[in-house]
């Protein structure tokens, strides 16, 4: 595996999918297209069965590793991808196959104006066919009780997840927020660039599965919160989020909700 240097570390992109072939492409050349220099690209396929696997044969010279094999979940492939990193000051980016780096300067733009930080984190433009509109903000760990992390635009070093561990596979929709939750709560670096760095389609897991999104944040609120953090999370949740993703989910279904947003727009 590669390694990089202080000036210009390695960034390891890591895409993990399962039956994406209509995406991957578009994912994979984001990632090829890249203008940093020092990239390291790995690919974590759970045996697709719908073409995905024809489609990284077709990029084989491009990934620097790829695996397709059965495995246990979303979160278990991206463990099983973060142990092909060797390099501990690397960064881990991870683009799977809803997602999509948003320019060709992205990474570049990220590592010179993290500084060297142990986290990196941007922006990210979240897309559902209809609107788009920009996540992201300088946060610090409290913030994180209340709101949620874009995870798609984040760099973090290979050794935090030695020192604050794998995502835990007990999430099946939240493992990366409270991955990032205990990131924050370590003594770790962080710096904020106001950059885009992902393209996200919003009908991913979290949003397909949303209450056990719901359920699983709010065990994380719970577990890593006390005190008004933690009443500011469960709040939240439960008097804001679900609420409205219901009032969404009932304009969606009588066809309205695409004239409730030309009215607040």
């Amino acid at each position: 595996m590669k390694h990089g240097d202080p000036a210009k570390p390695l960034v390891s992109i890591i895409t993990v999918v399962k039956n994406g072939a209509d995406t991957i492409e578009e994912t994979i050349r984001a990632v090829v297209g890249q203008t940093y220099p020092q990239i390291e690209y790995i690919v974590v396929d759970g045996a697709s069965t719908d073409g995905t696997v024809d489609i990284l044969r077709r990029y084989d010279d491009k990934i620097d590793h790829w695996i397709s094999e059965p495995d246990e979940g979303l979160y278990h492939a991206m463990n099983k991808a973060v142990s092909f990193v060797t390099d501990p000051d690397a960064y881990v980016v991870f683009a799977n196959s809803d997602d999509r780096l948003a320019a060709p300067t992205t990474i570049e733009a990220m590592v010179e104006a993290g500084g060297g930080a142990d986290l990196i984190h941007g922006r990210e433009r979240l897309g559902d066919g209809e609107v788009v509109s920009i996540a992201g903000g300088d946060v610090t760990v409290s913030d994180l009780a209340h709101q949620n992390f874009c995870h798609p635009a984040t760099l973090t070093r290979r050794r935090l997840f030695d020192t604050v561990g794998l995502f835990d596979t007990r999430y099946e929709v939240v493992a990366d927020y409270d991955f990032i939750v205990r990131c924050f709560q370590k003594p770790v670096s962080v710096r904020f660039v106001d950059e885009i760095v992902a393209d996200v389609r919003m009908f991913g897991m979290s949003e397909t599965r949303f209450m056990k999104s719901c359920t699983e944040r709010a065990d994380v609120v719970r577990r890593h919160f006390s005190g008004f953090a933690r009443l500011t999370g469960m709040g939240q949740i439960y008097l804001y989020d679900i609420p409205r993703n219901l009032v969404r989910h009932l304009l969606r279904r009588t066809r309205l909700l695409r004239h409730w947003r030309s009215l607040r727009g």
